[in-house]
């Protein structure tokens, strides 16, 4: 059924003689269809303009009549549409009719004779009215493919993007004005497939063909970017994409792509990189600048830490030499007269004096990071326990001290010696830190340092560490002294009253033993220092033993060679050990030891210093041990920089001490390793 007064599908009947237009009006109206009368030609003409979805003609009404204006309205008719006719006849049909062969002319044309049946009327209007509704859905897709067309060709000229279309199998192009101004065409140049390889720079038409081909011949998207040749010879740059579109077979049957003109970002591309290398070349000028002003400052810096060292640490040191240099002459006077009486006190202070120049030399070795360690399993809680009553007489009694102790500690892995040294510069700064008094807390936990902790610090690795924590509520530090406390020399202290190399020795020793130490600090509320030192992996019976040996003469004509390239240390050294009843070979370097070693002499313990001249102690010592297997080697240095952690360089049956040495200790440890 048709919507009752839709123009677009009503009929328009021109029937002027006789009741046949009355009687097909009624019959239509109640089908349901809307129906016009035409009363002449002229007049249907201008109905169908108006809107219809079919025509119904008697055909008498086309004899003797101009239809020329239905032929021209039923010419000019749109693409979708082909107006159905039923033109009604005598009876006899079209064959013995003349006018109903003018049907012919007519185009869409159905005949019914008359007298017809209503049904067949009906019947006819129906097919033609179905038909027609087709035509008018054709002309919604067309119109909205129109539309659509015309939205992508505005997006295209709004983007300058041109249009094209490769036909694979004759390789046939077609492409927009817009592709065309991008090769320097105009709209009414033709620009076939040979054209357009033509137009393609020479060195970029190589892998231009080659992108096409590979498209044409695997179906991937085409994308390249190239240089092409305008007519009048200048260069451009264009960027061409496709897509491959896909016959039934599965073959790429064609291209359908975009071009657009980078010309200007390619020149805009260029003109950066010549910025940039430009910039770099700025850049790496000012790079050198700051480099020098860096050298400069660095160097001032250096002057200024010789001032502070010739202020803090000179001042200390020639108090030292001062107590050595007048105990050693009140000495000598005192023996010139023949007044050998209350030497030892004398002797005692220059002693005390030296010890006290050992101990800053080995703050300055730690510093440096050049001390050597005896890295070994340290139970923390025991060592701090051990030093608890040093401590409390280091604080005067306005100060509380607290021991915090975790109960499940770890074994930690470190020098004992340097801990020891490490805690009491932190408590003693500490002190100095509450000179009205206040709480001093020196706590010992476990902490697992995770990789996001440990990537902040260098040469730090994730783990577990063992703690050493000493807290005070004293004045504080602002972050201008925090960036600086390690710094060597660095003191908020009076010249005299400290060295600033405490905390560096700290920060020496934590580096030196794979660990850190961290400041926390607030002016007014006091401070935190926390050191942190790897767990120790082993059994906790790895821990060094040494060997006690309270006799320390020699035995059946035991012999050492002594290696030291200093006359003054090797002649102590060698009297010493004469005094003990021990035989001794010397060498002032390395060479000069080696004929000696080749020998028969017996040979029970070679003493050798690490930074000998040419070959290094080091090295002497795998020789001895290559020419006398099992030697028994003792290292003496003032520092060693290859011996930093003693793990690392000592191999079994060798040992090492560290210059200035109490002869005691190096009797003592001659006596352990020739009996062990």
């Amino acid at each position: 059924m048709s919507i009752p007064g839709l123009l677009s599908e009503r009929a328009i009947i021109l029937a002027p003689r006789g009741r046949d237009s009355q009687i097909a009006m009624r019959i239509l109206d109640e089908a349901g269809y809307l129906a016009t009368v035409a009363h002449d030609l002229f007049e249907l003409v201008k109905e169908l303009s108006s809107g219809a979805g079919l025509a119904i003609i008697a055909d008498e009404a086309l004899r003797n009549s101009d239809i020329k204006p239905l032929l021209d309205l039923i010419s000019r008719q749109p693409a979708w549409s082909d107006l159905p006719i039923v033109l009604m006849t005598h009876h006899g049909g079209p064959d013995h009719n003349p006018s109903a062969r003018m049907g012919n002319l007519l185009g869409n044309v159905t005949f019914l004779e008359r007298p017809f049946h209503p049904a067949t009327l009906v019947s006819l209007v129906v097919t033609a009215v179905r038909g027609r509704r087709r035509q008018y859905e054709a002309r919604a897709r067309m119109e909205d493919l129109h539309e659509s067309e015309g939205r992508l060709q505005n997006a295209l000229k709004a983007g300058r993007l041109g249009s094209w279309l490769l036909e694979a199998e004759y390789l046939k192009l077609t492409c927009s004005d817009i592709t065309k101004s991008h090769y320097g065409r105009n709209e009414q140049d033709t620009f076939n497939y040979d054209d357009w390889l033509a137009a393609v720079y020479f060195e970029d038409q190589p892998r231009m063909q080659s992108a096409l081909q590979r498209s044409l011949d695997t179906g991937v998207d085409l994308i390249i970017e190239y240089r092409n040749v305008w007519p009048d010879g200048s260069l451009s740059w264009v960027d061409v994409r496709a897509r491959a579109i896909c016959g039934k077979n599965g073959l790429v049957s064609s291209l359908a792509g975009v071009t657009s003109d980078i010309t200007e970002r390619k020149q805009a591309e260029s003109q950066l990189r010549r910025l940039n290398e430009t910039l770099e070349q700025q850049v790496e000028e000012r790079t050198s600048q700051l480099r020098h002003k860096e050298d400069i400052l660095r160097q001032s810096q250096k002057m200024e830490a010789v001032g502070q060292l010739t202020g803090g640490i000179a001042h200390d040191f020639n108090n030292m030499l001062t107590g050595i240099i007048g105990s050693l002459e009140l000495i000598r006077r005192r023996l010139a007269r023949g007044n050998i009486e209350d030497l030892n006190s004398l002797i005692d202070l220059g002693v005390t004096s030296a010890n006290r120049a050992a101990a800053l030399t080995h703050r300055l070795l730690a510093f440096s990071r050049r001390q050597s360690l005896d890295s070994k399993p340290v139970e923390m809680n025991h060592l701090v326990n051990a030093m608890d009553e040093l401590l409390q007489r280091s604080v005067n009694e306005s100060i509380h001290l607290q021991l915090r102790m975790a109960s499940d500690l770890w074994t930690a892995e470190a020098d004992p010696n340097q801990l020891e040294s490490a805690l009491l510069n932190l408590v003693l700064n500490a002190r100095d830190a509450m000179p009205d008094g206040g709480t001093l807390v020196v706590e010992t936990f476990n902490q697992q340092l995770d990789r996001s902790f440990t990537n902040a610090h260098e040469n730090l690795l994730p783990g577990d560490y063992v703690v050493l924590s000493v807290s005070d509520n004293g004045c504080g530090m602002p972050e201008t002294v925090i960036s600086r406390a390690f710094d060597p020399f660095f003191t908020t202290k009076p010249i005299g009253q400290g060295t600033g190399l405490g905390l560096s020795m700290i920060y020496g020793f934590s580096k030196q033993s794979h660990g850190h130490v961290s400041i926390k600090s607030e002016v007014g509320r006091g401070t935190t220092v926390q050191l942190f030192l790897p767990r120790f992996k082993g059994l906790a019976d790895e821990a060094e033993q040494s060997f006690q040996s309270n006799a320390v003469y020699a035995e059946n004509g035991e012999t050492v060679l002594i290696v030291e390239d200093d006359p003054a240390v090797r002649t102590l050294v060698s009297e010493v050990l004469s005094e003990l009843g021990y035989t001794f070979i010397e060498a002032g370097e390395a060479l000069d030891a080696v004929p000696i070693l080749e020998s028969g002499q017996r040979i029970d313990l070679l003493i050798s210093d690490v930074g000998l001249p040419g070959m290094n102690g080091r090295q002497l010592a795998e020789i001895a041990r290559q020419l006398r297997p099992g030697l028994k080697v003792l290292f003496i240095t003032g520092y060693a920089e290859h011996a930093a952690v003693r793990g690392g360089f000592l191999d079994t049956g060798m040992q090492l001490i560290t210059k200035p040495f109490a002869f005691d200790h190096l009797t003592s440890k001659v006596r352990e390793m020739i009996e062990a």
